[in-house]
Parts: C-alpha cells; sequence; structure tokens
C-alpha cells in the first residue's frame, strides 16, 4: 500500500512539473514581441571553416641577419614554439608601424629578469633573425590564402604568406599607387635591393621566406594570393 501512494505522489509530482512548464510557455508566447519570438524560434547559424593546405616552411639563415618571414604559420604561433630548432639564434627583432612600441625583440643570451616582448609569430610580419652560424630551419606548417595585412602610413615590415614567386607587378596590385617604394635584404651581399613604383628597381619579383620594408603612403591592406 506504501508503495502504491509513492507512486502515486511520483506521478501527481511529474504531471505538476509539466503543467507549469506548459503554462510558462503560455505566458511568455502571450509577453514577448511577436518578432523577438520570430528572431529566437528559428535561429541557423553557419560557420564555414577553412582548412590550411599542408605547406611547410624548409629554408637556410646565412650567418649574420637575415630579413624573413613564415608563410606556413597558419595562425599565431608561440615563439619559443618556432625557434626552439634554432640553435644559433642570437636575436630576432619585429618593426610594427603604428604601435606606441614600434620595435619588439627576443634575445635568448638575455637574464630572465629582462622583460622580452616578442611572443608570437605570424605570417602577415616580417623579422630581422640573425644567427651566428649557418642553419637549416624547417617547419610544418599550413598555408591561408588569400591573407590580408594591414598596412600603417610609413613603413612597414610585411611577411610574405605564400610559396608564389610572383612580379613586383603582381605582388602589389592591390596596393598599387599607394606606396613609394619596397625594400629587402639579401643577407649574402649584406645590401638591400629595392622597388620604385614607374622607376624600377634590382627587386623586381617577391619570393617566399623574405620580409619586406614598405613605405605606405595611406594606411592601406595589401592582399595576397
Amino acid at each position: 500500500m506504501q508503495d502504491k501512494n509513492i507512486i502515486i505522489e511520483e506521478a501527481l509530482l511529474v504531471i505538476t512539473v509539466v503543467l507549469l512548464l506548459s503554462l510558462t510557455m503560455l505566458v511568455l508566447e502571450k509577453t514577448l514581441p511577436l518578432s523577438f519570438q520570430k528572431i529566437t524560434g528559428a535561429v541557423v547559424t553557419t560557420v564555414n571553416v577553412t582548412q590550411p593546405e599542408g605547406a611547410d616552411c624548409n629554408f637556410t639563415l646565412s650567418q649574420g641577419l637575415n630579413l624573413v618571414s613564415f608563410f606556413c604559420i597558419p595562425n599565431m604561433m608561440p615563439r619559443d614554439f618556432m625557434i626552439e630548432n634554432i640553435t644559433n639564434l642570437e636575436f630576432i627583432f619585429e618593426y610594427q608601424e603604428g604601435s606606441d612600441d614600434k620595435w619588439k625583440s627576443y634575445n635568448p643570451a638575455l637574464p630572465s629578469f629582462v622583460i622580452q616582448d616578442l611572443n608570437t609569430l605570424s605570417r602577415t610580419e616580417g623579422y630581422w633573425i640573425s644567427v651566428s652560424s649557418v642553419e637549416d630551419f624547417f617547419l610544418a606548417g599550413g598555408l591561408r590564402l588569400p591573407t590580408s595585412i594591414d598596412l600603417q602610413s610609413g613603413w612597414n615590415l610585411a611577411g610574405y604568406p605564400t610559396n608564389e614567386i610572383k612580379s613586383v607587378n603582381d605582388s602589389f596590385a592591390s596596393i598599387d599607387g599607394n606606396f613609394t617604394e619596397v625594400r629587402t635584404y639579401k643577407t649574402l651581399s649584406g645590401s638591400f635591393i629595392s622597388y620604385v613604383p614607374g622607376v624600377g628597381g634590382a627587386l623586381n619579383q617577391t619570393e617566399p621566406y623574405y620580409g619586406y620594408w614598405i613605405n605606405a603612403t595611406t594606411n592601406e591592406v595589401w592582399v595576397v594570393d
């Protein structure tokens, strides 16, 4: 008899809960505006996630200063992960025009109490890397194209986030008319080469693994595809 009463009580409790929920839904339908009900009643969200194409970085760092970039970084990468195999690293510099602290750096020889502000590396940035002897660099990564690089008015140190060699006219078509000069650095000769629109120069093509100084005349977006 006691068990039967417990079953009846549980059934009544379930019925009560169902009635309360039904009543709540009726109240909401009466009090919420019809427009709100339409907005919240049938929401379909589509998220397209584009996977990067597999692409590895594989190049040689010459002894001394190298002006480089890494097209194979699909997203921001931690500095320590990027440099763990560079055994002869002396320092890395990054330059960001428009920032209060334009130069960011990392030097492994500095003591631990020194604050080093270069913490991540990106495919959109160019980097000065100095090594004490020749180093082979390899990183298994991915290629995301197209990539948009924000340029500030003035000199910008940009990466070259593609693995294709292109003519300067093709490479900089998206910012045509809005820059005065592009430079890169050749480590073996220890000198810059440049391209000036309408004039030309020794720099006639853009290549993977190089960083490029771009002197923009206005805030611009360089699209690399």
